[in-house]
């Protein structure tokens, strides 16, 4: 009989809009060959033709969640997380005053291994259809930290340019394998 196959490692990218989560998710699934998911309100905000509304959370959730199991089924040690379900709860809260209790549900069942949370500190890159503006990271970023505290989840923060942030991330992973 054939072992067991262990679950992957899952490690969260999470921070504001503009934080270098994207780019350094990307770059450590590439360094570790392992599989990364995206951020799904991306590609479903490039998909519509109209703002952001609150019927659209659902479908952002159910998204981000399809997008990361899919992402788990190839990894073999680790699978990496650009964002996860955690920031659909936070932005639903920020934006609609919105509280859709399956999705806290789902996120309490899942298993998380490592968050990296990714400080405000770097230079703002404007995406109009993406993102609100530098004043507002600032509050999302509060808002995170107060999210992630409300979970008692412990992140490791990401600071400084890029390639320090990945330097961290690296170091960080060597213990947990």
């Amino acid at each position: 009989m054939p072992p067991e196959k262990r679950s992957p490692k899952r490690v969260v990218f999470i921070g504001a809009e503009c934080t270098g989560k994207t780019t350094i998710a990307n770059e450590i699934a590439r360094r570790y060959d392992e599989p990364c998911s995206s951020e799904y309100v991306r590609q479903y905000v490039n998909a519509l033709d109209r703002p952001l509304a609150e019927c659209d959370l659902e479908p952002i959730a159910r998204g981000q969640l399809r997008l990361e199991d899919e992402a788990s089924l190839p990894a073999k040690h680790f699978v990496f997380h650009d964002t996860n379900l955690l920031s659909s709860i936070l932005y639903a809260e920020h934006y609609f005053g919105a509280h859709l209790s399956w999705v806290d549900k789902t996120f309490l069942e899942r298993s998380y291994e490592r968050y990296f949370l990714c400080l405000p500190d770097v230079p703002w890159e404007d995406d109009p259809k993406q993102r609100v503006g530098p004043e507002e990271r600032t509050k999302l970023h509060s808002r995170f930290q107060a999210m992630l505290a409300r979970y008692q989840i412990d992140p490791i923060p990401l600071s400084g340019k890029i390639d320090q942030r990945i330097q961290t991330v690296l170091m960080v992973l060597r213990d947990l394998q």
